[in-house]
């Protein structure tokens, strides 16, 4: 709450910027597992259901808590 008024986030700009800081970040690690070609299909697999898992987590989250 306190960096979300130094830095002057309200509102909306608000809701979105914590449901994207929630949500995995996952393209990093893909990008070098695909430019050195460790498993590239496996870890997208693995970034696809932690999304599918965090975002309506995330969401139910974010509607608990009335943001």
């Amino acid at each position: 709450a306190v960096s979300s008024i130094a830095v002057g986030l309200r509102g909306p700009l608000l809701h979105v910027a914590i449901v994207q800081a929630a949500l995995p970040q996952g393209i990093v690690p893909f990008v070098f597992a695909k430019e050195y070609n460790v498993h590239p299909e496996i870890l997208s697999t693995a970034v696809i259901f932690g999304m599918l898992i965090a975002l309506p987590i995330t969401l139910i989250y974010y509607i608990f808590l009335d943001l």
